[in-house]
């Protein structure tokens, strides 16, 4: 099975091996994963104005993907930047990391909270929610306070302290991690954490692990996006350019 990671965000070669990494330690077995980033574009995707300018070179390195003979495509934002409009034009699941990990979430819990970077960050999270048809269920969103380059171990103990009150102040089921690309299991350090606050499991869902296990199990039984809700456009826009595909 072959499934291509698009990163909405600038080459690096640091981001391509860590997104390599983490989505092959979360794949299945026989799974062949690639990675491309944007050839234009921004260094990461922190407000409206990064999704709108991350969408049209994700739409072509979709279509790109499609016509490779890749079999699923993930976009790898939680923002899920282009991918309505990436639906319409290929006939091959694209998953969104943000809306796989809320529709993980639904299936846990009667509500759930996601913990973001920025407190800047909280309206267009919100905003994830409601595309997803999941507004109703979520309980809050939460900003452990610092910008999505600064994702390491040390943004544990800030994640899960607003995991906890999520819980207890706003009675969440579920936690979500409302960013993406961590190059560790944060998810699970997180969990132990809030287990431990509040003496229960409660489920702390990654939003790579939800991509990539959605984005198999749609290859595997042959579903891809309905042509009634992401019809095929009717005109291809041969007028509009798209910035060249990177030569290496």
């Amino acid at each position: 099975m072959k499934i291509r990671i698009v990163a909405p965000v600038l080459h690096s070669k640091e981001l391509v091996e860590k997104a390599r990494a983490e989505y092959e330690a979360a794949a299945g077995a026989g799974v062949d994963i690639s990675v491309v980033c944007l050839a234009n574009g921004t260094r990461s995707i922190e407000s409206e104005l990064d999704v709108a300018l991350a969408q049209p070179e994700t739409i072509r390195l979709v279509r790109e993907a499609a016509a490779d003979g890749i079999q699923a495509c993930i976009i790898a934002c939680f923002s899920d930047p282009g991918g309505p409009a990436a639906k319409e034009c290929v006939d091959i699941p694209v998953v969104g990391e943000g809306e796989a990990a809320l529709h993980f979430a639904n299936l846990l819990g009667y509500r759930y909270a996601i913990i973001t970077t920025r407190e800047i960050c909280v309206a267009r999270v919100r905003n994830v929610a409601r595309r997803a048809g999941l507004g109703e269920r979520l309980a809050s969103v939460r900003a452990a306070g610092f910008g999505v380059l600064d994702l390491g171990p040390d943004c544990v103990p800030r994640v899960a302290a607003q995991a906890v009150r999520a819980i207890r102040e706003d009675g969440a089921h579920v936690i979500v991690l409302g960013c993406t690309g961590t190059a560790l299991d944060m998810a699970e350090q997180v969990g132990r954490e809030v287990a431990r606050e509040v003496g229960a499991y409660v489920p702390v869902i990654d939003p790579v692990k939800a991509a990539i296990r959605l984005a198999e199990a749609l290859v595997e039984t042959r579903m891809r996006p309905s042509k009634l809700a992401y019809p095929t456009p009717p005109v291809p826009r041969p007028e509009y350019r798209f910035t060249p595909a990177a030569t290496s």
